[in-house]
């Protein structure tokens, strides 16, 4: 059985008078989480497939370091562990 993110877009059958039409499900993405504490990342857009492509890709994503990956939190205490390890 293939793995639910690979199938492809749902559709739904509706009957009308005149005939039964296809309708297709859109898929929402969900809010993008930081790798190490699992918090919210602010600043990354989520929602419907097609208005996320509609954005451009510096409204997708801020424009720092492992941005969509690691909260601001993560990101400052690894940057801060890292200096201690190489002084």
């Amino acid at each position: 059985m293939v793995r639910p993110s690979l199938r492809v877009a749902k559709t739904r059958k509706v009957r009308t008078p005149s005939q039964t039409k296809i309708r297709r499900i859109n898929k929402k993405t969900k809010k993008a989480h930081c790798s190490q504490c699992g918090a919210d990342l602010h600043g990354v857009v989520f929602g419907h497939q097609s208005k996320v492509r509609k954005t451009s890709k510096s409204e997708r994503l801020p424009t720092r370091v492992h941005a969509g990956y690691m909260c601001s939190r993560c990101l400052k205490s690894g940057i801060k562990a890292k200096a201690r390890v190489t002084s």
